[in-house]
This record gives structure tokens, sequence and C-alpha cells, in this order.
């Protein structure tokens, strides 16, 4: 086999690209050809048995946490996510925990209790699911602008998370009341 300088090059480069792309989808940072919106006839039934709609979070900053019980990172965002409740709930702030995959609603219940969730949580049906698409990597987490337009989806473990989540939001709650 012939391995010729622009071979090696090529190969290099090739490395390279398929570096960043990892990286990008480690990370969680990636380009979306089109908006995504959440579905219209999104709708799901919490704990407490209030059922959360898109028209109920419409003109409304809103954060999905989708979670499950058995993923440990998702487990060591909640005190972070309870300290983000208790700063955004009366800034008109939703927050939601939607644990999928994670078995019958009395066990992942059972789950947020013993985990001190103080934010709505729920563990959505199949039926409610479709409402939400697949989500494909726990946790996922979804920043919804006023408009109904997913403006941020973070994927995986991320660096900064928390802290990325907080700028933007603190910026979606500035261009609403401008």
């Amino acid at each position: 086999m012939n391995f010729g300088f622009a071979s090696f090059k090529s190969l290099i480069l090739r490395l390279l690209l398929m570096g960043c792309a990892l990286m990008v989808m480690r990370t969680g940072i990636y380009a979306q050809d089109k908006v995504r919106r959440i579905d219209p006839d999104f709708e799901v039934q919490l704990f407490d048995h209030s059922i959360v709609r898109a028209r109920d979070i419409q003109n409304r900053v809103t954060v999905i946490d989708f979670w499950a019980t058995w993923c440990k990172p998702c487990l060591a965002e909640i005190p972070d996510y309870n300290g983000f409740y208790r700063r955004y709930k009366d800034k008109g702030v939703v927050l939601l925990g939607l644990a999928i995959d994670s078995g019958k609603e009395e066990k992942v219940l059972e789950a947020a209790r013993r985990l001190n969730m103080e934010y709505p949580a729920g563990a959505p049906s199949k039926r409610e699911i479709k409402t939400i698409g697949k989500i494909r990597a726990f946790p996922t987490t979804w920043i919804i602008g006023p408009g109904g337009e997913i403006v941020r989806e973070f994927v995986g473990v991320v660096s900064g998370k928390q802290e990325a989540i907080r700028e933007i939001v603190d910026q979606l709650l500035a261009e609403k009341t401008r």
C-alpha cells in the first residue's frame, strides 16, 4: 500500500474533523437547521396531578430537565435545579423535571421525594412522551423561549451547563420585558 504525504494529510484532516465532531457532540453544542418548537399538543401530568400544556408555558421562559432515576449525572444535577427553582420561580420561569424511561409513576415519585426535588416533576406516560418527542440521552435539558421555541438543548453532561442556563434564562427574561 502506497501511503504518500497527500494521503497522510487527508487522514490527519479527517481525524481532526472527527475529533471536533466528537467534542461538539460531547458538549451538547450544535447547530440546528431550523427552529424547533415545543409541540402544540404537549401535555404532561405532574405528580401533584396538575397538567401542564403547551399553552400554559406560552409567553413564559421554561426549562425542562429530562432525567431518569437510574442516571447518576441526572441525579447529581437535582440540587442545582433546586437552587435554580428557588431563584427563578418568582420571576415567572417554569422549571419541570420529567423522568423518562424510569418505570412506574409511583417509583419515580418515590425517587423524587427521596432526592428532595423542590420543583414540579412528573413521569410522562407513553402518550405524553409522543408530544415531547425523542430524547436521545440523559440528562437532556431544554430551554424554551416565550414563543414556544426551543432556544437551547443540552444533551448529556455539559461543563458549565447550570451557569449557561442561568445566562440564557436571564437574557430571555430581559428580552421579554422590552
